[in-house]
């Protein structure tokens, strides 16, 4: 499956808030994914960008897992958005670290951006800083245990295979001192089910754990 784009690019327009693209206005009810593309630019002018990481199970603004690489993501797809993220830094004139999110229709390929954000006051770090030091990664993300009012906690689970992760991230997380939050309980919850061992992700993957 091709990768196809569905907004417009221009150093103008990367420099101001987007409106609706004209064609496409996003994915239909349960297709949407959304994917990270980490990009660093160095003083000279070097750009890199890494691999797509997806926010496998978020609400709201809240990411609560995120992968990578992305499961059954196509090459082509992934090549794309990390062009149209080394254009988005271009035109923005980032220096260091930034990060540009995507939201993609799981069956028809067409994406979109949705978000691209420069790192405050970030110094310059090569990408592989960046990317997972295995072949697969997991990072579950537990605000407070069920409690706001504490920090998040972020656990950062590697393996040789997206399989292996999935055991250790549940394991890691059944063992987390502390009460057995909401979140938690939520999260144990996805990661042990048959859609998300299989590779769904996003909404998709709400329609079918609920």
């Amino acid at each position: 499956m091709g990768a196809k784009v569905s907004t417009v690019m221009s150093s103008g327009g990367a420099t101001s808030r987007r409106g609706p693209p004209t064609n496409y206005a996003g994915p239909a009810a349960g297709r949407e994914r959304r994917l990270d593309i980490h990009v660093s630019v160095s003083a000279e002018g070097d750009l890199a960008t890494g691999r797509a990481w997806e926010r496998s199970v978020w609400r709201e603004a809240r990411v609560l897992i995120a992968e990578c690489p992305a499961p059954h993501l196509a090459s082509s797809i992934e090549s794309a958005l990390r062009t149209v993220a080394a254009s988005v830094a271009r035109d923005r004139g980032w220096q260091g670290m930034g990060t540009v999110a995507f939201s993609l229709d799981d069956r028809s390929g067409v994406f979109r951006v949705i978000d691209a954000q420069a790192q405050a006051h970030s110094e310059t770090m090569a990408v592989a800083d960046h990317e997972p030091v295995a072949a697969h990664a997991l990072e579950v993300r537990i605000d407070g245990c069920g409690d706001r009012r504490l920090p998040c906690t972020r656990l950062l689970v590697c393996g040789a295979t997206r399989g292996e992760v999935l055991r250790r991230a549940y394991r890691a997380l059944s063992e987390l001192p502390g009460p057995a939050g909401v979140d938690r309980a939520f999260l144990m919850n996805r990661i042990a089910s048959r859609a998300f061992c299989s590779g769904m992700t996003g909404t998709r993957l709400d329609q079918a754990v609920g």
